[in-house]
């Protein structure tokens, strides 16, 4: 069996703000597997839980991985986002500060951790039922790319690249990293997602060496970014589309009972929907992984946009 080395880190004690890594095995190469940045997330933590009882019961690592399940203590126990000390979204404030505020003390300790690693693997929840995807900065690094497609999730996004989230920062500086999302939120676990993840994890390890058994081939879709799809009225509304379809621009995605049709305006794959609910104008029932577009194309159709005349 491999037991893990417990490291505990005090960001702040007296708000009772401790990181705990677990360290499974001492050499390299290392993974560094984070959960919990979302304070509302807990099929995230849930994942590294069965992850890290799956790693426990192996004979023999070869490398280590070094998991962090909450990385964000206080606003895991409020459930909250973002958090009530200095009202700071963690994924927001990479790399961090030594001398910051605590949010940012933690950024800075997790940053130090992922510069030393060779894989950086984030995993959150999805706030709709989603398809368990990766999302990477695929188009801009090839090493990311490769990293991600070896992780073998049906689906892998194209990261807007918001500055300050782990996964961007640590994409930017060189390092292989992504961010596996998959359904469930602080209040609902899926425990399909998270075993399906943590599957893919493991077939990661075994790809790499790391630890014994036969890896499985798996093959990826590419996407670009993801687009919401909002509704235009107020009412109960009722999916009338699958998780995995593939949608075309005028396809019904739902309606709002004795209201109106809610018309796709993207063409791509679902990747995440609500279900049946009482909706708002304005509220975001699916969102759709439009299709991917060469770079060249982009920026032949930016070039001919045409400018506004004041």
């Amino acid at each position: 069996m491999v037991k893990p080395e417990i490291e505990a880190v005090d960001i702040d004690p007296k708000t009772g703000t401790t990181l705990g890594f677990y360290t499974f095995g001492t050499d390299r190469p290392n993974i560094l597997i984070v959960s919990g940045i979302e304070g509302h997330s807990a099929s995230c933590v849930y994942t590294n839980y069965l992850l890290m009882k799956f790693l426990e019961d192996i004979d023999r690592i070869d490398g280590s991985v070094t998991i962090l399940p909450v990385a964000n203590p206080l606003a895991f126990r409020l459930g909250v986002r973002v958090s009530p000390l200095d009202s700071q979204d963690l994924d927001t404030v990479f790399p961090g500060s030594e001398h910051g505020t605590v949010t940012e003390r933690i950024a800075r300790e997790i940053w130090r951790r992922a510069s030393q690693a060779e894989q950086i693997i984030h995993i959150r929840s999805s706030p709709q039922i989603c398809i368990s995807q990766v999302v990477a900065l695929h188009r801009e690094y090839i090493h990311v790319r490769n990293f991600a497609s070896q992780l073998g999730l049906k689906l892998v996004v194209q990261s807007k690249g918001l500055r300050g989230a782990l996964s961007t920062e640590a994409a930017h500086e060189g390092l292989p990293a992504v961010t596996l999302e998959l359904s469930g939120n602080r209040d609902r676990i899926e425990p399909q997602s998270a075993v399906e993840v943590r599957e893919a994890i493991i077939n990661f390890l075994r790809i790499k060496d790391m630890i014994s058994g036969e890896s499985i081939e798996t093959s990826s879709t590419f996407t670009a970014t993801l687009q919401n799809i909002c509704v235009d009225g107020e009412g109960f509304f009722v999916p009338l589309v699958h998780l995995g379809d593939e949608i075309n621009v005028g396809d019904l995605v739902g309606r709002i009972q004795d209201s109106v049709d809610v018309i796709s305006q993207l063409d791509g794959m679902v990747a995440s929907l609500t279900g049946m609910k009482y909706v708002f104008e304005g509220d975001t029932i699916a969102r759709i992984a439009t299709n991917l577009v060469e770079k060249k194309q982009i920026e032949d159709e930016e070039e001919v946009q045409p400018r506004r005349k004041w």
